[in-house]
């Protein structure tokens, strides 16, 4: 069985051997109830994403999840429909690692009844200002001693730590993000249980945003957390690199719902990584028909949250 011509297999096409019906690259989702296509099919990388539940994957991951068959199944089933010879020889079907996820019932826990401690007062409302309304929005957390982000053993947050939830549009716990406090060098100062596929931070916002309203982008957490502190309706791209094809298919999703187009706002970092970003913004504000608008920072400030401090800052 030649699994290359397999996976080359143009998915649109086995979505409707598969009994799907595709109007404008999209489909009822046959994984969830759908009263509306919510199940999109990307030519360009042969792919299948739905922006309701999630599910995603190629063209036999669709035919395995359809026929509720294994992959060498699947993999039979889509040569027979379209004509591709077998070898005589079957191949065993390839041995998959097991992609490892964060323990989320476990980080719900941790982040269910937040609390801060002497630390995370000192970070958020000494240092930063930032507002005690949204950090309780947010359900920003703490912790005073190294605590397990699995359920069993290691690895650990470090402490002293914020614990920040990272939730999806509708406020599904995603994974909790440790902010390291404390005085050890050489700790990393961010932090993610192994398995977490994060990428904006904040996303929830997006439902509170009314029609013809800015949308400001940030950086990082701390960033996002000023620009709320400030009024504003704030995500965060927390890597502070380019924005990663997950986070472009959600903005994607989320601009062809509203009935006017968006209008972002960016204060770019004052650093390489920041101006980069930017410049990604601008493309894919053309891609979704928005408008974007830059800001600059005052010189010798380098980001939006430092810059809040020093305005909040007592004399």
């Amino acid at each position: 069985m030649d699994l290359q011509a397999i996976r080359n297999i143009p998915i649109k096409t086995a979505a409707h051997r598969l009994g799907l019906t595709i109007q404008k690259h999209k489909a009822l989702c046959p994984f969830h109830e759908d009263r509306h296509p919510s199940l999109t099919f990307y030519a360009r990388t042969n792919t299948y994403h739905c922006f309701v539940c999630e599910a995603h994957g190629s063209v036999i991951d669709l035919a395995m999840k359809v026929l509720h068959k294994p992959f060498f199944e699947a993999c039979q089933w889509l040569a027979d429909e379209h004509n591709i010879l077998h070898s005589e020889a079957k191949p065993a079907p390839p041995k998959l690692k097991p992609i490892p996820r964060p323990d989320v019932e476990w980080l719900s826990y941790l982040v269910k009844h937040p609390q801060l401690n002497e630390a995370a007062r000192h970070f958020l409302f000494t240092e930063r200002r930032f507002s005690p309304a949204v950090v309780r929005w947010l359900g920003i957390s703490s912790i005073s001693q190294p605590t397990p982000c699995w359920r069993y053993g290691r690895p650990f947050f470090d402490a002293p730590s914020l614990l920040i939830p990272y939730r999806d549009i509708h406020g599904h716990l995603l994974s909790v993000q440790s902010r390291y406090l404390g005085p050890t060098k050489g700790l990393p100062r961010f932090r993610f249980p192994r398995g977490s596929r994060c990428g904006i931070f904040n996303l929830p916002i997006l439902t509170r945003l009314r029609p013809g309203e800015d949308l400001w982008i940030t950086e990082g957490v701390t960033d996002c957390i000023a620009m709320l502190s400030s009024g504003r309706k704030a995500i965060a791209i927390p890597s502070a690199t380019l924005l990663t094809r997950d986070d472009k298919k959600t903005l994607q999703a989320y601009a062809t719902t509203q009935s006017t187009p968006l209008r972002l706002h960016m204060y770019p970092d004052a650093d390489i990584p920041g101006e980069r970003l930017y410049l990604e913004l601008v493309r894919l504000a053309g891609e979704l028909g928005a408008s974007i608008q830059r800001h600059s920072l005052p010189p010798g400030i380098k980001d939006f949250g430092e810059l809040w401090a020093q305005r909040n800052r007592n004399p």
